[in-house]
């Protein structure tokens, strides 16, 4: 009974002692981790007056805090249900037999089946749909 009690201190004691250099060892790796990130950050004074992704605000707001985000006018980015129309949508659509408008002309009908292409756009193609 002897011998087995004092493998089984032996056991608990290699179990046990491995966790504490492993407990310092991912402390080391969460540092360099943050510091990376922090680092692929731009300096804020890029974004300012811009419209960025939730992921990039987030960190945003995490290395610099909200009131500076407030300060140089950096905005979240909406959902795509809320997007706001700009000018990266205006492009061709319908396999080049179309165009990307926020409303088509009087001469063009929108054309439906393409329309996804044109994100927050109307697919407007030439005619009269009839």
């Amino acid at each position: 009974m002897e011998r087995k009690s004092f493998l089984s201190a032996i056991f608990i004691v290699l179990l046990v002692s491995p966790a504490s250099i492993m407990a310092k060892t991912l402390e080391k790796v969460n540092e360099t981790r943050n510091k990376r990130q922090a680092q692929a950050l731009l300096p804020i004074a890029s974004y300012a007056g811009l419209t960025v992704s939730a992921p990039v605000f987030a960190a945003l707001v995490t290395v610099y805090g909200a009131y500076a985000l407030y300060r140089y006018n950096i905005r979240r980015r909406e959902n795509s249900y809320q997007r706001i129309r700009s000018d990266h949508d205006s492009h061709s659509c319908a396999n080049n037999r179309g165009w990307c408008r926020p409303t088509c002309f009087s001469h063009e009908y929108t054309d439906w089946f393409n329309n996804d292409v044109c994100g927050s756009y109307r697919c407007c193609r030439p005619g009269r749909r009839g």
